[in-house]
């Protein structure tokens, strides 16, 4: 008696004896999810579309995600989230200490050169923020705002204002706007280099380069500020050193 065959599986159907394939095509349709989402936008990617790169069916894609929102939550969860701790966990460490000022235009530069480095390891990230949770409107933003953003934007700037107030950060610093600018400094650049990198020089300016670049902004311009009366004590010792010794011997002018 001939024993029948099973089917072949069909594309993206999960093996029933483990989760792994399960597993490992959810991960695959996020990574999907997040690079047509930079390129096309969270609106005009749908599920279906998601499916069609992935090269499985749409119930497919439905079996990991029931819904639109349920697919955005993952993706802030799976993916945005962990490059977000990557960028910010050094830093909030650092300052949790209340007991302990850290240096805090080193810690902010520090957390500038991460999101470079982490950006330019994730070329769908620059772009994806920028257009889904930094611009209005973009489909993105309250989830990651509310979610993730809010709560460690906000330690770093109360902890950047405390340092205002003892006179180790610039007074003419907002401290609201830093991590905005830190923000812009990172990864605009990143975002659009297909831009800038039309001028001159351009073409000699690697990644490793931007995040020095955005360290050495952020290092000079954090940093406190000398007040007229440094200032004035800084100029008054170079021209102490400059100026002769009176009590030197004057030069023998030689017979007259």
């Amino acid at each position: 008696m001939a024993t029948r065959k099973p089917s072949p599986r069909g594309p993206g159907r999960p093996r029933r004896q483990d989760g792994a394939t399960q597993d490992d095509l959810r991960d695959r349709l996020l990574d999907i999810a997040v690079t047509l989402f930079a390129r096309d936008g969270v609106g005009p990617t749908t599920l279906a579309a998601i499916a069609r790169e992935a090269g499985v069916t749409a119930p497919m894609v439905h079996y990991h995600f029931k819904t639109r929102d349920q697919l955005l939550d993952a993706v802030v969860e799976g993916r945005i989230r962990p490059l977000i701790d990557q960028v910010t966990g050094p830093a909030l460490a650092i300052i949790a200490d209340d007991a302990h000022l850290p240096d805090l235009a080193q810690t902010v530069a520090g957390v500038a050169q991460r999101m470079v480095a982490v950006a330019t390891a994730t070329p769908w990230f620059p772009t994806l923020w920028i257009r889904e949770i930094a611009s209005e409107g973009g489909q993105l933003r309250e989830r990651v705002f509310a979610r993730i953003a809010l709560e460690r934007a906000t330690l770093l700037v109360d902890r950047i204002a405390r340092a205002q107030a003892a006179g180790a950060v610039n007074a003419s610093l907002q401290p609201p706007l830093v991590m905005v600018s830190l923000i812009g400094l990172a990864m605009l650049p990143l975002a659009t280099r297909a831009l800038w990198g039309r001028l001159p020089l351009a073409d000699r300016v690697s990644d490793e380069d931007i995040g020095r670049h955005v360290a050495a902004l952020l290092l000079h311009g954090i940093g406190p500020v000398a007040t007229p009366e440094q200032a004035d004590g800084k100029s008054a010792k170079r021209k102490s050193k400059s100026k002769p010794n009176s009590k030197s011997k004057p030069k023998n002018k030689g017979r007259e």
